[in-house]
C-alpha cells in the first residue's frame, strides 16, 4: 500500500495561523503545526546559510542572484526544541568578522511567552573561532579558535598574528561570553602551526586559498565527546600537555617529525588535565585514538566514568576507569560502540563481539557471521544493526540475528530504545535514493520516501560533517521521519525538481490514518529554490527549516530564514521593527579574562553572567539580487553535479554558491 495523506481537522493554532496568514499556495500542515520564525525579522540582509547538499548541489538560476552560503556544521536542536543553533551572516550587531568569511554562530531561544530571541554567540573580533558540538539543551558550548580567549591560553601575548597563536579548545556557557580553555599547558615539541590533532578526523572541506587565512587552515584540535553534565571533556592533540610531576607518566614527545602525526588522548575533568592513553602497566606511548576513530561512537559514558580507546600500534582496546586504572578490552579488534552506561562494549573481530566489564567477559553475538560495521545500537545494547561482509542489514536483538528486508548503501539513524532505524535502503542512479523505516517490534517494513506516486528515489536525509553528533532525522519513538527530496511526494508539491522538505508520520501517530503511514509536505512546495530541512527535536514536534519560502506575514524579504514548524505552535503579533544588533540579539561582551581555569573550572552553570554590550561595527549594506558581495567573501568554489547518472546537461542541477569551510560553517578555510 502507497503512503498517502489524509485530511483531519486541524488545531486551533492552525486555524488562527490560515485567519492570520495565507501564503501563495499554503498547505494545511500536519499535527497543529504552526511556521514560527525563528529569525528576526529584520535581519538587514544576513541570510542563514543553509545545510550543505550531498555532492554540492542546488538551484543554479537563484545561485545567480543570491549568494548561497553553505555549512557541512550541523544546526542542532535542544532536545526539547527550545533552543537552535545555526550559522548565519553577521549584522550591524554582529562582529562582521567571526567566521574567515563573516559569519557567525548564533542561537535561537523560544521566549516563554511564544516567538524567538536571537543571540551571537561567536566571540566578539575573534573571527577564528569553529563551533564543535553543544550539550544536549545547547547551554554549552565547544569550540576552538587560534586567537587566545583566556590570558591563561598557551601562546596568549606572543602576537596578535593568526600564525602566532596556538589552536585552544574552550568551553563556555553559551550565553556568558566567558571561555575556559580545555588546558593551559604550553606545547613542548609543537610550533604553533603544526600543533593540532594528527589522523583522518572529520573537518570540514574549504575552498582553497592562498592569502594569510591559509596559515590556520589545516590547525584544528578534534573535540571527541564529554560526559552528560559536561564536566569531563575529550579531545586529542599531538603534543605533550600532561607530565610526571601530575602524578601520572609523561606522554612520548619529542622533536622528531614522525610524531607530528600521532595523537595523545586527554580528559579535562573540570579544568584539570588527565593523560587517557595510559597502559594498564603505567607506561605510555602515542599514536592513539578514542573508540576506533571518528566519528566517536558512545567513546565516554554518560557519567564520565569510562572512556574508551584504541593503541594504534598494537590495535588493542582499552578502557580507562575514573583516571586511576587501564583495562585491556581486547588484544585485537576495531572498536565500534557502547551502551550508553559503558557496562558493554562492543567490537569487531571477524565476527561481532560484546565485552562486559562487569564479569570481564566476552561473548560471540554472531558466530560464524564476518561483520563489516556496526550501524547503530540502542542505548542499553539490547538491539544492534550491522552490515556483514557479504552486505547483508541485519538485526541482533536477544541472541539471535534478522536480516532486515532492504539493502543499506547510506546514512542510518538507531532510535535511542533500538526499536526502530531509518536507513537510505537503496540507489537507483539519483543522489540519495529511497529511505526506509524497519520496525524491529512487528518486523514491518515502510518506505517513508515513496509518495502516493510510489517514486523511490530523490530523497536526501539530513547531513552533517561532525564528529561527535549526527543531525536527527528520525523521532524517539520511531513515529515521524524527516528528509529532503527532489521529487514531488504529494500533489501539493508543484516546484518541480526543487527541494522541499517532507514528514513521514505513523499509521495511527498524529494525524495519519494510513497502513502505510503518510507523507506531508513541510515546506511550501511552490518556491523555485531550494528548502532544507536542518534539524528536529527528539519528538519531532519541532522540525526547523531552512528557506527562502515566504511561509510567514512578519517575512517581509526574500533571503533564507530559519522556520520551526511546530506541532500545536503559537502564532505571536507581528514582532516591532527593530534595527541594529537588536536584529541579531545583544552581541557578547569581549572575553572576560579569569583566573586560570584550573580554579575556576566548574563545569555547566558556574559561569558568572556578564553584561553584554554591542562592539561598534560598520553597517553592512543588505544583500539584494545584484549587489556586491561581501568583501571578505572569498574561496567561493563551483561545484556542479549531475543529478541523475546519465542526464543530459539540459537538466542537471548545479550549485555555483556551494562552497567549502574555513574558520566558521560553510566557507572557505581548513582542512
Amino acid at each position: 500500500m502507497i503512503a498517502v495523506r489524509r485530511s483531519l481537522p486541524i488545531s486551533l493554532g492552525a486555524v488562527a495561523a490560515a485567519l492570520l496568514w495565507c501564503a501563495p499556495g499554503a498547505v494545511a500542515l500536519p499535527d497543529g503545526r504552526v511556521y514560527e520564525m525563528v529569525t528576526p525579522q529584520a535581519n538587514e540582509g544576513a541570510e542563514v546559510y543553509q545545510p550543505s547538499e550531498p555532492g554540492g548541489l542546488g538551484n543554479s538560476v537563484a545561485n545567480a542572484a543570491y549568494s548561497n552560503d553553505q555549512t557541512e556544521f550541523p544546526f542542532q536542536a535542544a532536545a526539547d526544541g527550545d533552543r537552535i543553533a545555526y550559522v548565519a551572516g553577521p549584522t550591524s550587531g554582529g562582529s562582521e568578522n567571526s567566521g574567515d568569511l563573516g559569519g557567525n554562530d548564533y542561537l535561537g531561544i523560544r521566549s516563554a511567552g511564544g516567538g524567538w530571541t536571537q543571540v551571537n554567540i561567536s566571540p566578539l573580533n575573534h573571527p577564528s573561532a569553529v563551533f564543535q558540538a553543544f550539550s544536549s539543551d545547547l547551554s554549552t558550548v565547544y569550540f576552538d579558535a587560534t586567537e587566545p580567549l583566556s590570558p591563561v591560553a598557551p601562546g596568549f601575548g606572543e602576537t596578535a598574528e593568526f600564525a602566532g597563536n596556538y589552536d585552544v579548545l574552550y568551553k563556555s556557557a553559551a550565553t556568558s561570553g566567558e571561555y575556559q580553555p580545555f588546558f593551559t599547558t604550553k606545547p613542548p615539541y609543537r610550533s604553533m602551526s603544526n600543533f593540532a590533532t594528527a589522523g583522518p578526523f572529520i573537518r570540514p572541506s574549504f575552498g582553497g586559498g592562498t592569502d594569510g587565512n591559509r596559515a590556520y587552515n589545516n590547525r584544528m584540535l578534534v573535540f571527541a565527546g564529554a560526559s552528560a553534565d559536561s564536566s569531563h571533556l575529550l579531545f586529542l592533540a599531538n603534543d605533550v600537555l600532561t607530565g610526571a610531576s601530575e602524578g601520572r607518566p609523561a606522554a612520548e614527545g619529542g622533536a622528531a617529525g614522525n610524531y607530528e602525526s600521532e595523537n595523545n588522548l586527554y580528559e579535562s575533568v573540570d579544568g584539570q588535565l588527565r593523560l587517557v592513553n595510559v597502559l594498564p602497566d603505567g607506561t605510555t606511548h602515542a599514536n592513539a585514538t578514542f573508540g576506533g576513530g571518528a566519528p566517536f561512537s558512545r567513546v565516554i559514558s554518560a557519567d564520565g566514568s569510562r572512556i574508551f580507546w584504541t593503541d594504534l600500534k598494537t590495535g588493542r582496546i582499552y578502557v580507562r576507569e575514573n583516571g586511576t586504572t587501564t583495562v585491556e578490552i581486547s588484544p585485537v579488534g576495531t572498536y565500534q560502540t557502547a551502551t550508553s552506561d559503558g557496562t558493554k562494549v562492543f567490537f569487531i573481530d571477524g565476527d561481532l563481539y560484546e565485552y562486559e566489564l562487569e564479569g570481564a567477559g566476552t561473548v560471540d553475538l554472531t558466530p560464524g557471521v564476518a561483520v563489516r560495521r556496526v550501524v547503530g545500537a540502542s542505548e542499553n545494547g539490547e538491539y544492534i544493526y550491522y552490515v556483514t561482509s557479504t552486505g547483508k542489514f541485519d538485526l541482533w536483538h536477544n541472541g539471535t540475528s534478522v536480516e532486515i528486508p532492504a539493502p543499506l548503501v547510506g546514512k542510518a539513524e538507531v532510535t535511542p530504545d533500538g526499536h526502530n532505524v531509518v536507513f537510505v535502503a537503496t540507489n537507483t542512479g539519483v543522489v540519495g535514493g529511497h529511505i526506509d523505516v524497519y520496525d524491529a517490534e512487528t518486523g514491518q517494513l515502510f518506505c517513508a520516501s515513496c509518495g502516493p506516486t510510489g517514486a523511490q528515489n530523490g530523497a536526501l536525509p539530513a547531513t552533517s560533517q561532525e564528529n561527535v553528533y549526527q543531525t536527527r532525522w528520525i523521532s524517539a519513538n520511531g513515529s515521524r521521519v524527516f528528509f529532503d527530496s527532489f521529487e514531488s511526494q504529494v500533489p501539493q508539491d508543484t516546484n518541480g525538481e526543487v527541494l522541499d522538505v517532507y514528514e513521514w508520520e505513523r499509521d495511527g501517530s498524529g494525524s495519519c490514518r494510513q497502513s502505510a503511514g503518510c507523507v506531508y509536505l513541510l515546506s511550501g512546495g511552490e518556491s523555485t529554490e531550494e528548502s532544507y530541512f536542518a534539524e528536529t527535536d527528539e519528538q519531532g514536534d519541532n522540525v526547523f527549516i531552512v528557506s527562502r519560502a515566504k511561509l510567514v506575514e512578519q517575512d517581509g524579504g526574500e533571503l533564507f530564514e530559519l522556520y520551526d514548524a511546530r506541532v500545536d505552535g503559537s502564532v505571536p503579533p507581528a514582532p516591532p521593527q527593530c534595527t541594529g544588533s537588536g536584529c541579531q540579539g545583544i552581541p557578547l561582551a569581549p572575553p572576560i579574562f579569569a583566573t586560570p581555569s584550573s580554579a575556576t573550572f566548574g563545569g555547566v552553570g558556574n559561569f558568572p553572567a556578564v553584561a553584554q554590550t554591542p562592539a561598534p561595527v560598520a553597517h553592512k549594506p543588505s544583500k539584494r539580487p545584484g549587489a556586491p558581495k561581501h568583501p571578505r567573501r572569498r574561496h567561493r568554489r563551483k561545484q556542479k553535479s549531475a543529478r541523475r547518472a546519465g542526464t543530459s546537461a539540459g537538466k542537471s542541477r548545479s550549485s555555483e554558491g556551494a562552497r567549502g569551510r574555513g574558520r566558521s560553517h560553510g566557507k572557505g578555510g581548513r582542512s
